[in-house]
């Protein structure tokens, strides 16, 4: 979880200091500060944590952790976030900080749910 929350913070913090030029960098850190979450809870609840080089497997996982104490809209949010990773990583696709932006702000909704699941933990 130490490791979800300082990528979490990184992003956040990143976003409000950046130029236009880091919006990808950003977007990076949101994108792997949740994945963190999903592991943490992964091993928390489950034992195990994905070991998938496809991020989006990260959700299933998630889901195989937690059973039915899984919230859907929460996989939801887990599920765009990863999503983004092709994008803003390999295809060359030129983040703008405000779009970054939107990305941190989904990563802060899953991370505040994460850190209840997590406090909750068996």
């Amino acid at each position: 979880m130490t490791v979800a929350r300082a990528l979490r913070k990184s992003a956040a913090d990143i976003g409000v200091i950046a130029e236009d030029r880091h919006g990808n960098a950003i977007a990076i850190i949101a994108i792997h500060a949740a994945i963190a979450y999903a592991d943490a809870l992964c091993i928390a609840y489950g034992g195990f944590k994905s070991t998938e080089g496809e991020h989006e497997r990260a959700v299933d996982a998630l889901k195989q952790a937690l059973g039915n104490r899984i919230d859907s809209k929460q996989a939801s949010r887990l599920l765009s976030i990863v999503k983004a990773k092709d994008t803003a990583s390999y295809q060359g696709v030129y983040y703008r900080v405000a779009e970054a932006q939107q990305l941190v702000r989904k990563l802060e909704a899953f991370g505040e749910w994460a850190e209840k699941m997590y406090d909750q933990r068996p």
